[in-house]
C-alpha cells in the first residue's frame, strides 16, 4: 500500500468525494504535497470552488469517472468521506456501469462494507492503486489508550465489553458499526440512518438521564481503504445532547477527524474517549 512518502510532487492524486470533513482534509494534505488533485463528487453531495480538476457526476456513471481519471493519467486514488448509496432503482447506469453492476453480481444487494469491496477490485482491474485515508493522513486514526481527562468507570468498562461483543456479533452481516449500551442493555444500534441518528433517538430510551456509551469500531475483516467509521465534533456535541459518559473507538481503524478538537470538547463535558483493540 503506498504512503504519503511514496507519491512523487505534482503527481495527480484521484480523489472520490463524499460528505463530512475528510474530504477537505485529504484535499488540504494533496495540495500541501504539492499533488494535483483530481476530483469526482457526486450530485447529492455537491462541491463548490474546489482546487484541482473537478468531475460532478452520478454513482451510476462508471465509465465517465474512469474516463475522467484515465484523462488526466491518475494511478492513485483516494476515498475521502461518506458516499450516501442511493437506491439501485434509481440510479441511471452508462455502458461500463451495466458492466460492473453484472460483475458485481449479488454484492450490489449486500452491506456497505461488501460492496465497497468489489468497487476497489474493479478500480484494480482497472490499474488504479487504492490509498487508505490512514496512510495519507497523519494521525487519523489512534493507538490504544484513553486520550482524555476523564477515564471510563467500571460500569462504563462492562458496556464498552457489551456494545463491541454485539458490533462483532454483527460483522459478518455487514449492518452498522455503532451501537449504544447503558448498564449492559443495548439501547440501539447503527443502521442505515448513521451515528448521529443512532444517539438521537436513542436519548429517549435511556434507563437513567446520564450515563451510556458509544462503541463506534470497524467490522471484523472490513476493508481498511474506504468507508472505515469515523467520528469528529459533531459526534461529541450529540453525545453530549445524549448525556452519554464518553465513547470507545477501535484504534488503528476509527477515524478521528479534527482530534485537537475533539479531545477539548470530551474535556469540557467530562466525557471519554478511549481507543480499544478489536
Amino acid at each position: 500500500m503506498p504512503t504519503k512518502s511514496s507519491i512523487t510532487p505534482s503527481e495527480p492524486l484521484g480523489i472520490i468525494a463524499g460528505s463530512g470533513a475528510l474530504f477537505s482534509l485529504v484535499l488540504n494534505q494533496a495540495l500541501n504535497q504539492q499533488l494535483q488533485p483530481i476530483i469526482v463528487s457526486f450530485k447529492d453531495n455537491p462541491l463548490e470552488n474546489v482546487d484541482g480538476h473537478h468531475l460532478q457526476t452520478t454513482l451510476g456513471k462508471i465509465g465517465e469517472i474512469l474516463h475522467f481519471f484515465q484523462q488526466h493519467n491518475v494511478r492513485r486514488l483516494i476515498f475521502a468521506g461518506r458516499i450516501t448509496r442511493p437506491s439501485f432503482t434509481s440510479l441511471s447506469f452508462d455502458t461500463v456501469g451495466l458492466k460492473w453492476v453484472q460483475k458485481l453480481s449479488t454484492k450490489v444487494f449486500s452491506g456497505d462494507d461488501t460492496l465497497l469491496k468489489g468497487i476497489t477490485e474493479l478500480l484494480a482491474k482497472e490499474g488504479f492503486q487504492i490509498i487508505s485515508p490512514r496512510e495519507f493522513l497523519p494521525n487519523l486514526v489512534l493507538k490504544p489508550g484513553v486520550y482524555t481527562k476523564t477515564e471510563p468507570n467500571n460500569t462504563d468498562e462492562n458496556d464498552i465489553i457489551r456494545g463491541q461483543s454485539v458490533l462483532n456479533a454483527l460483522s459478518n452481516a455487514d449492518v452498522g458499526q455503532a451501537c449504544i449500551a447503558q448498564e449492559g442493555l443495548v439501547l440501539g444500534i447503527e443502521a442505515i440512518e448513521g451515528t448521529q441518528c443512532l444517539i438521537e433517538r436513542c436519548t429517549n430510551l435511556k434507563r437513567h438521564p446520564k450515563g451510556g456509551i458509544l462503541v463506534k469500531i470497524a467490522k471484523q475483516n472490513q476493508s481498511t481503504l474506504v468507508d472505515l467509521p469515523t467520528i469528529g465534533t459533531d459526534t461529541i456535541e450529540a453525545m453530549h445532547k445524549c448525556k452519554l459518559n464518553g465513547i470507545a473507538i477501535s484504534a488503528n481503524t476509527t477515524q478521528v477527524l479534527d482530534f485537537n478538537n475533539v479531545i477539548e470538547l470530551c474535556n469540557k463535558y467530562n466525557m471519554f474517549l478511549k481507543a480499544i483493540k478489536v
